[in-house]
């Protein structure tokens, strides 16, 4: 980076000596003529520099202390993310988890679902072991310091508890609507087994609200292009502030692609995670409308057209009809409407609140904006 910026300040300082010859020529005169002989070559770079945007002249200054702040951030979250071995007879499997939260010598890890519980089997692990790393070697904590307080199969979660007196860092959330296009992220986690324990991609966020078509789970997903391998199912995703925006869990695979890669968004692992705790189960909320997801069917720029409501959900009470626009969603806990864009939106925001909550509805009918009275999200008919 030096040396390409050496070169640069050497363009800019050949072409600004003949540029200030020609001005000096034609706007000074001839006994002001500055002799350039009389300057050192450093002498004329600092001046040329001085005369340049901080933009310019000091970029690698600028990444250098941007990769040292990135390598701090790594440093302090990579102890949060663990390794997870389960196993049961003559199968085991291998993925990661993170920790995100401490209580005296309990530590919480959250991971995935189909860790613990493979499609391909009908009764989950009953074997969990912790591994971490210290000083480039493995230790485990065994099974009987672990317990598996609860899953969640609808959006590929799981909780586990261990116990012990080694010290762990413990992963920070952040909030994952204010993710955007673009920002980088950064996936830790244990591809291909512990072998690799702890690697670290970097990518963008490529995706927002993304729901896979032919997935089982209802999650609206964060897309992003980090490298992610199986073991790295259950690890974190990370915003530039070390921030947990996500945990890991699918990724697309097929010949024509290349890194599209998926993660659970923050705010619904902390909804799920805090029902897990509670209770060891998860109990969907239930809006109750049906609409077109991606077509503006009644005409509108933005936000969801109503088809129609179902009788046992929670839309019908809040006096919305087929025809409105609904352009805003709101609990009553927080300060303002969150701006519906269209049906991911709307769905994201259902997922992540939870039965009981009272919640409110910006929409438009025939072009004036109504604001709906509180009601009470209801559980969702498959989980009553």
């Amino acid at each position: 980076m030096r040396k390409i910026t050496a070169f640069i300040v050497t363009l800019v300082l050949a072409f600004s000596l003949s540029a200030c010859d020609f001005l000096f020529i034609e706007e000074q005169p001839r006994d002001e003529i500055y002799d350039m002989n009389e300057y050192t070559r450093q002498e004329l770079i600092d001046l040329v520099e001085s005369l340049m945007d901080d933009a310019y002249h000091r970029v690698e200054y600028d990444l250098e202390s941007l990769e040292e702040a990135i390598v701090a951030m790594i440093g302090d979250r990579q102890e949060t993310v663990v390794g997870i071995q389960v196993y049961s007879g003559f199968q085991s499997g291998t993925a990661s988890g993170v920790i995100y939260k401490k209580s005296g010598n309990d530590y919480y890890v959250i991971t995935n679902h189909h860790v613990i519980h493979p499609d391909d089997r009908i009764n989950p692990f009953s074997n969990v072991e912790i591994i971490y790393e210290r000083n480039g070697m493995l230790f485990t904590i065994p099974n009987s310091q672990t317990e598996i307080i609860g899953l969640d199969a609808t959006t590929d979660l799981a909780l586990i508890r261990f116990e012990a007196t080694v010290n762990f860092p413990v992963a920070t959330f952040g909030d994952s609507n204010d993710v955007k296009l673009g920002q980088f992220v950064y996936a830790i986690g244990n591809p291909l087994g512990f072998d690799y324990f702890g690697s670290i991609t970097m990518g963008v966020v490529s995706g927002l609200t993304r729901y896979v078509a032919g997935s089982v789970y209802e999650v609206p997903f964060l897309q992003h292009d980090a490298a992610i391998s199986p073991g790295n199912s259950g690890g974190a995703l990370f915003d530039i502030n070390g921030d947990l925006i996500g945990i890991n869990n699918m990724k697309i695979v097929e010949d024509a692609t290349t890194n599209i890669g998926f993660a659970i968004p923050s705010n619904t692992v902390k909804r799920i995670i805090e029902e897990l705790e509670e209770k060891g189960f998860v109990e969907r909320p239930f809006f109750g409308i049906t609409t077109q997801d991606r077509v503006s069917a009644c005409g509108q720029d933005y936000g969801v057209c109503v088809a129609g409501l179902s009788t046992d959900g929670t839309a019908i009470d809040t006096g919305i009809q087929p025809g409105d626009v609904i352009t805003g969603y709101k609990l009553e806990t927080w300060d303002d409407y969150i701006t519906v864009y269209n049906f991911n939106d709307l769905r994201e925001n259902i997922l992540n609140s939870q039965v009981g909550d009272f919640v409110s509805v910006r929409y438009i009918r025939n072009d004036v904006i109504y604001e709906s009275d509180y009601v009470e999200l209801v559980i969702h008919p498959d989980d009553r």
